[in-house]
């Protein structure tokens, strides 16, 4: 393996999105490989040679693979000696609830089974209850952001932006896939506003942004180019 990094990630999965946004605010070089999970990309031979998880984003440098994004996080701190933000202890904290139990209750509980067949259940009714008890997750975690992180503060952990801004906004945004209305937590929305206006957000979302604009339009009976 070359001594460069290379990241392999995919562009609809939110998750790489925090560790591209990292690299280039940081100025870190990398090469950058997109692994299409939608055509199982990620199950192949050669893919599972360096990651048996199969899952992306995963972080080639130096003979060795990490895979996982706050474990990624926690490399690039180290390899590149950045300070590390104040308050590590409650910046790894949330980089792993983002990554784990947020992603998993906005994702794979409630948005994916409603856009995707292949992580929607079999049958109807147990996909519809599933989405049910998902969109009562989706509820909880957004009135934690709004209560206990932002009631009194603009960015999760002060008075200044970290790492944990931006990866729990890159998987909060994934609710826009179905067009989600975040009118019940206007902290949460003006926060997510700050953070959507920070270097290197729009060009890592555009992907996103693009299906979001498309998924609106195609529910107001308009056309985009």
């Amino acid at each position: 393996m070359p001594d460069e990094l290379t990241l392999y990630g995919s562009c609809v999965v939110a998750p790489c999105r925090p560790v591209i946004i990292f690299l280039k605010e940081h100025g870190i070089p990398f090469k950058y490989i997109e692994v299409n999970i939608l055509e199982n990309e990620h199950l192949t031979p050669e893919f599972l040679e360096k990651n048996p998880k199969h899952t992306v984003p995963l972080l080639g440098h130096r003979e060795q693979y990490i895979s996982e994004g706050p474990a990624i996080l926690s490399y690039l701190y180290g390899e590149f000696r950045i300070p590390r933000p104040m308050g590590g202890g409650q910046t790894h904290q949330l980089l792993s609830w983002a990554a784990e139990q947020l992603h998993w209750d906005i994702g794979f509980s409630y948005v994916y089974p409603q856009i995707y067949s292949e992580l929607s259940l079999p049958d109807q009714e147990e996909n519809d209850r599933m989405i049910e008890k998902g969109i009562a997750k989706v509820c909880n975690n957004l009135d934690i952001l709004e209560k206990e992180y932002l009631q009194n503060q603009e960015w999760l952990l002060g008075s200044e932006r970290t790492i944990a801004d931006t990866t729990v906004a890159c998987i909060i945004v994934v609710l826009e896939l179905v067009l989600f209305d975040f009118k019940m937590w206007p902290k949460v929305t003006g926060w997510l506003d700050r953070v959507k206006q920070t270097p290197h957000w729009e060009e890592t979302h555009k992907f996103h942004d693009d299906v979001v604009a498309k998924i609106r339009a195609e529910q107001l009976g308009t056309s985009i180019d």
